[in-house]
């Protein structure tokens, strides 16, 4: 029976290629963008992290008083190791940046030091040699590194003897004795070798936070018990060392839940959303469509039901048809989501994601694009079903060869579905406006700097090079001097950290003569080392008093200038000039703070963005590297030509400096300020898209609605121009029914829009997320949109002659 039924089915939508063209590209485009959307949510939310036992993967930081996370301090960690009863391995992780020589010119590679069961706790079997021995991550057994497939091949050839040969990184001899495997997370990593973790003697402090922590629970474990010892044990250290623990405890969490930010979740989760709408509207605009083919095909259902066939009979046959027609488009639908995959890698580059993450389409995928086809033939095939399954179909044959008419619960079900899509659309383009009105807003932000003209580099040096801090800012000097004179350069900087790339260094800070704050409970701020000439090279306005000088060297007074959310915050009624700041030291090419120093302040400057274009809340402070040196090195350029013409000539001049200075990053800040937008950009894009597709659906879903109408009412409106009913009245007559539906989604829409404001609120920057001017805008579009698509009909329904129209049907 099924067989014979599909079959016919076939033949149906053989000689109906119109209707069946307009349906599976429909259910090609919905279906296809919620099986790209499921892939991104199954990647990133769903699948679980492609390591043996997931579950017991967690990752272990030291929590705030405030309830937030941060990094780990070395003495901490090891007693964490030790006292700990609940992981089967703990290891510690920390990112650096190695300078690979030896080549035709020095390579930075990124690189992270980490505890020998690092590898362990994630079930890493390398493809070549071994991981770390257990007794590796100790001084004078530490150098020896294990690379990434990537770097295996793309530096080495893949060359197979690479095990027990030496290779040099920042200048020390590692010994090569393993290659990840290909394709996996370590090997999507930015990071590209890994060496052991052994802590020196300067780096055994409680006070200074700069490692990451994985564990791996022992079987039988739960995240409960696991949180609960590792609060007793936070408890314990807060009490015994109170002057950098006190109000601190231990975070313990999932590593599925920490890889992915909740902003991300909300985005990717908000975008699903989104594609669901649009396969809701593609359903009603189907079910319209499947109505109004159901009622051209009343006579052939009566003739069927009068030869004996039962209603459930008919029903089954019909949403059979539709079901074979769902899943047809369900098909091409897996190729519109290839594409729409592909479009949506090239808007988010896999460094954008967790290596852990692997983003594409597979079985699980396609099964869902299965489940989806089958459900969206079954949804818009419903109503034709139950309207064939109507008894009094018999009663059609009586017309002869007349069509039927439309009666007025079918046209209440199309008033209702179209309705539904008017308000399904209003939410979606009122979200898609809000973001991109909120990208539009950032584009006009001020980041406090020029970005124009600008070329940025890495300048990673290590404290081996130059252990010496006189030495280390003599070679910096002479640097910006090479580079200084190059043709074309109006003025070099250096800075700890670029701008929008976060705060580089974060310290607890207090204000001298308001009492002694505990360093637990103290604010933080940013802290940034830059060279004098860095706010005349970004162009960065003085409020008041004075910006750092050359003056301001090691012997002198040690001064900073500080941001204006940090003097709003602590000086409001208060001239901040002549204030002292209390800062631990950071001890360059240490993971230790030093005494404390006070920091006398000396003016104030604009607010430059730290975290991002929507940053509204860094307060900082900057010193001069001459008094405070970091090995953190970036290079600014500002140029009098375009700056992407200067990278041979910087490479050029810092090679007469030394040949083995490795350059990194080397890109204009105009980039760094589009990157940190792309989070924005990529989200306005795909809700533009799918909000597009749903106005589209819509109005094709009105306009089909009142042409089908008008045109079952052709014959009554015949009588009422033959009875003196003017062209003009009968046009408002159409128009106007059409109308009523709009208003009703309209209004629909606009509380199902308030219902839901609050989701956009995270992703929105100086847009409320119940913005009257994007509301309205978009119940103007709709609402002209939906009026154009009422026109046409009402236009056309007044073209016959009366005579004409008495005679149809």
């Amino acid at each position: 029976m099924f067989h014979n039924d599909f079959r016919y089915a076939i033949r149906q939508l053989r000689t109906s290629r119109g209707f069946a063209g307009v349906a599976i590209a429909t259910i090609a485009l919905t279906i296809g963008a919620n099986t790209a959307m499921f892939s991104l949510v199954n990647g990133l939310l769903l699948r679980p992290l492609p390591y043996p036992d997931p579950d017991r993967i967690v990752r272990v930081l030291e929590k705030l008083p405030s309830g937030g996370r941060t990094g780990v301090s070395t003495l901490n960690y090891l007693d964490w190791t030790k006292h700990n009863t609940v992981f089967e391995y703990m290891a510690a992780e920390a990112g650096w940046r190695a300078t690979l020589t030896g080549g035709t010119e020095p390579v930075l590679i990124q690189a992270a030091r980490a505890s020998a069961h690092y590898f362990d706790i994630f079930g890493v079997k390398p493809a070549l040699g071994r991981t770390f021995l257990p007794d590796e991550d100790q001084l004078g057994k530490d150098h020896v590194v294990l690379l990434s497939h990537t770097l295996w091949e793309s530096r080495f050839g893949a060359d197979s003897s690479i095990l027990g040969r030496n290779i040099r990184l920042d200048g020390k001899l590692y010994t090569v004795v393993g290659v990840l495997p290909k394709g996996g997370p370590f090997d999507r990593a930015s990071t590209r070798l890994w060496t052991p973790l052994a802590f020196q003697p300067s780096e055994s402090r409680r006070d200074f936070r700069w490692l990451g922590a994985t564990a791996k629970l022992k079987p039988g474990v739960t995240l409960e018990r696991a949180r609960a010892e590792m609060d007793v044990i936070g408890r314990r250290l807060a009490d015994a060392h109170m002057d950098s623990n006190k109000g601190r405890s231990v975070a313990v969490d999932r590593l599925s839940h920490v890889l992915i930010s909740p902003d991300l979740r909300t985005a990717v989760t908000v975008l699903w959303a989104g594609t669901g709408l649009v396969l809701l509207i593609g359903c009603a605009n189907l079910a319209n469509l499947a109505l109004a083919r159901s009622i051209a095909r009343e006579r052939e259902t009566a003739v069927r039901a009068a030869l004996g066939a039962g209603r459930w009979r008919l029903a089954q046959q019909c949403l059979i048809e539709h079901v074979v027609l769902s899943l047809c488009g369900g098909a091409a639908g897996v190729g519109v989501a290839y594409l729409i995959m592909k479009w949506i890698a090239s808007l988010i580059p896999p460094s954008a994601l967790p290596p852990a993450v692997d983003i594409g389409m597979d079985t699980t995928a396609l099964l869902f694009t299965l489940i989806v086809a089958l459900g969206t033939g079954v949804l818009f095939g419903m109503l034709p079903a139950l309207r064939s399954m109507n008894p009094t179909l018999v009663g059609v044959l009586k017309q002869g060869g007349h069509a039927t008419t439309l009666g007025s619960r079918a046209r209440r079900t199309r008033g209702v579905l179209v309705v539904a899509e008017i308000a399904l659309a209003f939410v979606l383009l009122v979200g898609s406006g809000q973001l991109m009105r909120s990208f539009f807003k950032l584009l006009g932000v001020d980041p406090g700097f020029v970005a124009a003209n600008v070329l940025t580099a890495g300048l990673p040096i290590t404290q081996n090079q130059h252990a010496d801090r006189v030495e280390l800012n003599t070679y910096l000097a002479s640097i910006r001097a090479a580079v200084d004179a190059v043709p074309g350069v109006h003025e070099t900087a250096m800075t700890s950290v670029l701008p929008l790339r976060g705060w580089g260094y974060g310290v607890p800070y207090s204000i001298a003569g308001r009492g002694q704050v505990d360093r637990g409970y103290r604010s933080p701020a940013f802290f940034k080392i830059v060279s004098p000439s860095y706010f005349e090279a970004l162009g960065i306005k003085r409020l008041a008093g004075r910006v750092l000088s050359d003056n301001d060297r090691l012997g002198t007074p040690r001064v900073a200038v500080i941001n204006e959310t940090l003097a709003k915050r602590e000086f409001s009624n208060d001239d901040p000039i002549g204030k002292r700041i209390l800062v631990p030291e950071l001890v360059p090419g240490r993971t230790e703070f030093g005494a404390e120093i006070a920091w006398e302040i000396v003016g104030v400057i604009a607010g430059e963005k730290i975290t991002g274009l929507g940053d509204e809340v860094s307060a900082g402070l900057y010193v001069s590297n001459e008094q405070s040196p970091t090995y953190n090195v970036d290079l600014i350029v500002r140029a009098a030509v375009p700056p992407q013409s200067l990278q041979k000539a910087l490479r050029a001049a810092v090679d007469r400096v030394n040949k083995d200075q490795a350059l990194s990053d080397v890109r204009t800040l105009q980039q760094v300020v589009d990157e940190s937008m792309r989070g924005n950009r990529v989200m306005s894009i795909l809700f533009t898209v799918f909000a597009a597709i749903a106005l589209l659906l819509a109005t094709l879903g009105i306009y089909g609605v009142i042409a089908y109408t008008t045109a079952q009412r052709t014959r009554e409106l015949g009588i009422r121009a033959a009875l003196g009913g003017s062209a003009g009245n009968l046009r408002l007559l159409v128009f106007l029914g059409g109308m009523r539906l709009t208003v009703a989604g309209l209004a629909i829409g606009f509380a199902a829009t308030f219902a839901t404001s609050g989701v956009l609120s995270s992703m929105l920057y100086g847009v409320g997320v119940r913005d009257p001017l994007t509301i309205a805008g978009v119940a103007i579009v709709l609402s002209g949109v939906a009026g154009l698509a009422c026109f046409l009909p009402a236009w056309r329904s007044t073209r016959l002659e009366p005579m004409e129209a008495l005679r149809y049907q």
